[in-house]
């Protein structure tokens, strides 16, 4: 079992507060505010790691990438960011990186799984 030997003061509004006891309340994969606040940090780190897809299905990269393919639409490398886009994935998928990175996803939630079934145990203590 992990300690839990740091303690982390985090300033919320009353509004934000409201809203993660709300959700709480209606969520038993969670007992308490620390253990939903661990998650969902670590959640939020494995996605920045590895998606760039948001939850809109749009597509979120780095600054200095979309300004490089800007660059590169500029000097007629791709018809517009779209077609750029489409290219790279594409090319991620012949080189098998897209399975690499499902891969990497897997076992990044699988520690995060891990560490949480702990967390339980240790909190129920």
């Amino acid at each position: 079992m992990k300690e839990k030997n740091e303690k982390l003061t985090l300033r919320i509004s009353d509004e934000e507060l409201k809203e993660i006891d709300s959700f709480l309340s209606t969520n038993v994969n969670f007992t308490n505010r620390s253990e939903f606040i661990r998650f969902a940090t670590m959640e939020y780190i494995a996605n920045q790691r590895i998606g760039i897809i948001t939850k809109n299905n749009s597509i979120h990269t780095e600054p200095i990438v979309e300004k490089t393919l800007s660059k590169a639409i500029n000097f007629g490398y791709f018809k517009n960011l779209d077609s750029a886009y489409e290219e790279i994935i594409n090319e991620a998928w012949r080189k098998s990186l897209i399975s690499s990175l499902i891969n990497m996803r897997i076992e990044e939630m699988e520690k995060i799984e891990k560490t949480m079934s702990k967390e339980v145990k240790y909190d129920k203590i």
